[in-house]
């Protein structure tokens, strides 16, 4: 059964994400009549191998990244096609954490799998975006990853790095302000200055190289 979405033109984006996990909840699970472009609303929401948190992990979507949704199951939405599992010895090397196990339960079958995610963390409208009013130096690191969250220690650290010449301004306009880190736990971001990296957790306001 294919089911069409509203349009995207509709501004009531609470009527929409109610309308969406509303249907998802009476179909139970049905392909869209269209592939339908969403976007993150909430930090970061993680990719699962199957419409359930029990499944294995593959990455996350953050913060008004988009995601194409093919398919609505239960209060899940799966947002890539179908591709090849790349299982070896019965394990899917696609998988960060949980269980990698390449059988149906697992979401992956004949050889093939695909990312779900949870339906209440998409929405059809982009949130705004949160440096776009953003003055002074805080406009330096305005394209920082998760800034709604920590714009005040980004911009601290940035002011801090520029005024001991560890930084210059256009570092930071560069590199469009503070990433997140991936492989240094959470709450660790960085940037690059004169080409060197520059860790800033922002939880204690440490910045290290």
């Amino acid at each position: 059964m294919c089911i069409k979405l509203p349009s995207t033109a509709a501004k009531d984006q609470k009527m929409k994400s109610k309308f969406l996990i509303g249907l998802s909840l009476l179909i139970g699970g049905s392909a869209v009549a269209s592939e339908v472009k969403m976007w993150v609303s909430v930090d970061q929401t993680d990719r699962m191998t199957c419409p359930s948190e029990n499944c294995g992990k593959v990455g996350r979507l953050f913060f008004r990244e988009s995601a194409v949704v093919h398919e609505i199951v239960g209060t899940w939405a799966r947002v890539t096609k179908y591709y090849d599992d790349a299982c070896s010895s019965g394990v899917s090397v696609y998988v960060d954490s949980g269980p990698n196990k390449c059988n149906s339960a697992n979401g992956i079958s004949n050889g093939k799998v695909a990312e779900w995610v949870k339906l209440e963390h998409l929405n059809l409208i982009r949130p705004d975006d949160p440096g776009a009013g953003a003055t002074g130096a805080a406009k330096l690191v305005a394209g920082s990853d998760d800034f709604r969250l920590y714009a005040e220690q980004f911009t601290i650290a940035a002011v801090e790095l520029i005024e001991k010449q560890i930084c210059s301004e256009t570092d930071f306009i560069d590199n469009g302000g503070w990433i997140k880190s991936t492989n240094r736990g959470e709450g660790i971001y960085f940037t690059y200055c004169r080409n060197k990296k520059i860790y800033l957790d922002v939880a204690s306001g440490n910045i290290s190289k």
